[in-house]
């Protein structure tokens, strides 16, 4: 009922390209199969615990969380994804809590370049920390890009009269691809196509050194969308990602909550 390796939950995932661009096997975690469903425990970003990452037709998705909610989560598991079609699924076995809905997005196409780009800098994670902190505060309080933590290997932005006006990172998921985030337009720049030229400049940047680009985005964000696919991406996955703890017999089923999503 374990997969040995990567090699084999590649092969049991058709090659799924989350499963190969954004999970990493850990030590002590092997993943679990039943039937063509796949449960994998991996590490997401920003640091947070292990999470366990349920993927597959709906049928058996549904009968291998049955498995987990009869025999436990591996240990230090406290948060579950599924296809946020097969939520049904998750809240039979487990007692759902709070989560996020979000969209993994990739792309193997480096988009052409767009004019606004030659606005762009390099930032660095130390020195402009502060600056970017100030601009997520806000633009966006919810930014993930950790500045000045050691998390972004790469900064751009732009600046206007010296303050900070849009900024975005790129950081590795735990399977080692580039990945997008952090990216931020202060409210009064928005419609200069800030935001465009950046995801365009890392995309291109990341698809030529190393084959692709993925980022994360809530799946409510359709302005975000409209940009991401216009730029070349795909949504490989829609993701529900919850809080859970096994349930007792007299245990109520809590209603789920909305927050930031839980492994974007």
């Amino acid at each position: 009922m374990t997969i040995a390796d990567r090699d084999e939950l590649l092969t049991h995932t058709g090659d799924d390209p989350f499963i190969r661009y954004d999970v990493r096997l850990l030590p002590g975690y092997p993943p679990v199969r039943l039937g063509r469903a796949a449960g994998v425990v991996r590490l997401p970003m920003m640091r947070r615990a292990p999470h366990l990452t349920v993927i597959g037709p709906a049928d058996d998705v549904d009968r291998l969380l049955q498995w987990y909610g009869s025999n436990g989560l591996p240990d230090g598991v406290r948060g579950v994804s599924v296809e946020q079609s097969q939520q049904e699924a998750l809240r039979r076995s487990f007692d759902v809590g709070r989560g996020g809905d979000w969209d993994w997005m990739w792309t193997k196409t480096a988009p052409a370049r767009v004019e606004e780009e030659d606005l762009l800098l390099e930032l660095d994670d130390g020195r402009d920390a502060r600056d970017v902190l100030r601009l997520n505060e806000i633009g966006s309080p919810t930014a993930e890009s950790m500045p000045g933590e050691g998390m972004t290997e790469h900064w751009v932005g732009v600046r206007h009269e010296g303050d900070l006006v849009a900024a975005a990172a790129v950081h590795r998921t735990s399977g080692g691809a580039q990945h997008l985030t952090g990216i931020v337009v202060h409210p009064e720049h928005r419609g200069r196509r800030l935001g465009l030229a950046m995801t365009a400049h890392l995309t291109r940047r990341a698809v030529e050194q190393e084959g692709v680009c993925t980022l994360g985005m809530y799946s409510d964000n359709a302005r975000a969308r409209a940009l991401y696919e216009g730029l070349g991406y795909r949504v490989a996955h829609s993701w529900a990602s919850r809080a859970v703890r096994l349930r007792r017999d007299d245990d109520p089923v809590r209603g789920e909550g909305s927050s930031e999503a839980g492994d974007s």
